[in-house]
């Protein structure tokens, strides 16, 4: 895949606006796209690591996606939430293996929804939040949950360098926590 060079964007959004666009999406008239925006959600992915997938890459017992090809080379897991498995399970009742869960109008080609997107992050008071700005706000909650650059780097398919780039002000923010616990201040 194609890698171009991406201005720092720092996004800062609330797990309850994320809340709200997931509730939103998920009563959209194409159904899938809630599918789409609560993978995004949930996996921290690219959104094409999530259209280009066919059902044969999915593992809705585990709750995975496998990734052959990425945008760094590198084959990965994207791993989401049993409620994502249910909404997966009941917006796809029949799942034939080499078909495009979110194919368009063009057989074996993705849909684009760049419309159903702009919609709902107006809806939810959201204008500006770009579909990747989610996988900024992934990294976020990982690195604010306490995972290490190195872990958080590897569930995004990132690598630590650029996560450090971008995020490494928030890890900052783990290690002076750690720091106090061991002052015993905490």
């Amino acid at each position: 895949m194609a890698r171009f060079e991406e201005a720092i964007r720092r996004v800062e959004v609330t797990a309850a606006r994320i809340d709200a666009l997931r509730v939103r999406t998920a009563v959209f008239r194409d159904r899938r796209f809630g599918v789409f925006v609560a993978l995004l959600i949930d996996t921290g992915a690219r959104k094409s690591e999530i259209l280009l997938r066919r059902w044969k890459d999915f593992d809705l017992e585990k709750g995975e996606i496998v990734c052959q090809t990425t945008k760094t080379g590198v084959p990965r897991v994207l791993h989401f939430r049993p409620e994502t498995v249910a909404l997966v399970k009941r917006v796809f009742p029949k799942r034939s293996l080499e078909v495009l869960p979110f194919e368009g109008r063009v057989p074996g080609q993705p849909i684009s929804f760049r419309k159903a997107w702009l919609t709902a992050v107006a809806e939810v008071g959201l204008p500006n939040l770009h579909m990747h700005d989610v996988r900024h706000a992934a990294a976020a909650n990982l690195l604010r949950a306490g995972l290490t650059l190195g872990v958080a780097a590897q569930v995004l398919g990132r690598s630590p360098q650029v996560l450090a780039r971008r995020y490494g002000h928030l890890e900052n923010e783990t290690l002076r926590k750690a720091q106090e616990l061991a002052w015993g201040r905490c």
